[in-house]
């Protein structure tokens, strides 16, 4: 019996007694605790942020193939839950039942992941990055409350058995968040859009305008409005530049900016924020004990130096994302001050492309985001420094 046995394990096509009527296997096999299905491997893999360019690559492609964007992602990508989730979104919650959790979580902080993204083009993505976050989706308006800037307002040492302070939220100097539709619209070919490569082309060209687009507004002294918040140097005290140039106005700038920001009981926890020339002019200059991270803005005048306390910053964002292409009628193409094709008055805006004539597709994402300071005077600014 024993010799039969033998023989049966040394013939791999033999079936035993003992395993008769059972599938084979080969190796010595384990259950996984955590499986998953083969479709979803690989997919966490990459930034969340891969998942919101995808979702407009599939978009520009859909227009071309006609299919919807979703099926459009899923030729472009494959089996893709997070980029399907994205693209369904912004056309209601029911939509999106049945996608796993993980996804529905990557999803969520993809926004986020993007404009730290665009950190590579923008000093204020950085801030964003750094700072406090704040989901702003179904809100209408959200009051962070203000830092407190007194020891006496703080904790405080309390004996056995004696009742402990309670402080009150400080409300006056909170910083108060209203969703505003931040849009950027690009161009691009039927060409580039046919071609593998529109993820990567996409990534480069949305993260550069949502990038810049940001520092325009938020590194500037701008009030604000209905369409747009307002900028962090707002409340900036009325400084004057040093003169003289060289390292002494840039030491006495400095010097200037952050006094500002203790005088206003913050300086713990700031990043300096500078236009280029400036930002090249104080790393090559200050010493390597100096631990005040230094970003360049290539929105900011030549000349201008900021200095904001992270702590005091918050920003807010919606985790949904809307995207639309468009190859009809005409488009100004102008960054900055656009206007209707034809004005009230009958001037006709220059320059004016039609996609149609030129085989174009324009592509729109919209984000929902606001952010602002919980304490006054927590951003600083000198503007024509001489250095």
């Amino acid at each position: 019996m024993l010799r039969s046995q033998e023989q049966d394990l040394q013939e791999p096509g033999r079936l035993s007694p003992y395993t008769a009527g059972r599938a084979p296997f080969k190796g010595r096999q384990m259950p996984r605790p955590l499986s998953t299905s083969s479709d979803d491997s690989g997919i966490k893999k990459v930034r969340p942020c891969i998942y919101f360019y995808r979702a407009a690559s599939a978009t520009l492609r859909s227009y071309i193939t006609g299919a919807t964007p979703t099926n459009a992602a899923r030729a472009m990508f494959g089996h893709d839950p997070v980029t399907d989730m994205i693209l369904r979104g912004a056309t209601g919650p029911a939509e999106i039942g049945g996608t796993p959790g993980w996804a529905a979580s990557l999803g969520g902080v993809a926004i986020y992941d993007m404009i730290q993204d665009a950190a590579t083009y923008s000093a204020g993505a950085e801030l964003i990055g750094r700072a406090l976050k704040i989901n702003l989706d179904g809100i209408a308006e959200y009051r962070v409350p203000g830092r407190l800037q007194s020891a006496a307002a703080a904790g405080q040492w309390v004996g056995e058995g004696l009742a402990a302070p309670v402080r009150q939220l400080a409300f006056s100097n909170s910083a108060l968040l209203h969703p505003k539709k931040l849009e950027v619209r690009y161009g691009y070919s039927r060409e580039q859009a046919e071609h593998s490569n529109i993820e990567a082309v996409v990534r480069q060209t949305l993260g550069e305008a949502t990038g810049l687009a940001l520092d325009l507004q938020m590194l500037s002294a701008d009030a604000g409005d209905a369409t747009k918040p307002p900028g962090l140097f707002l409340g900036s005290d009325a400084l004057s530049p040093t003169t003289g140039g060289g390292i002494a106005a840039m030491d006495g700038d400095l010097g200037k900016l952050f006094a500002a920001l203790a005088a206003k009981s913050a300086g713990k926890n700031p990043v300096i924020i500078a236009a280029a020339p400036q930002a090249i002019m104080l790393k090559r200059n200050v010493g390597p004990k100096f631990d005040v991270d230094i970003l360049t803005s290539t929105a900011l005048a030549a000349g201008t130096v900021g200095v904001v306390e992270i702590s005091s910053f918050v920003s807010g964002f919606s985790s949904v994302a809307e995207f639309s292409t468009t190859r009809a009628g005409l488009l100004h193409m102008e960054d900055t001050t656009p206007g209707q094709i034809v004005s009230d008055s009958g001037t006709l805006a220059s320059p004016v492309r039609s996609f149609f004539q030129i085989e174009g597709i324009g592509l729109k994402s919209v984000l929902w985001a606001s952010w602002g300071l919980r304490a006054t005077g927590h951003a600083q600014r000198l503007q024509s420094v001489t250095w």
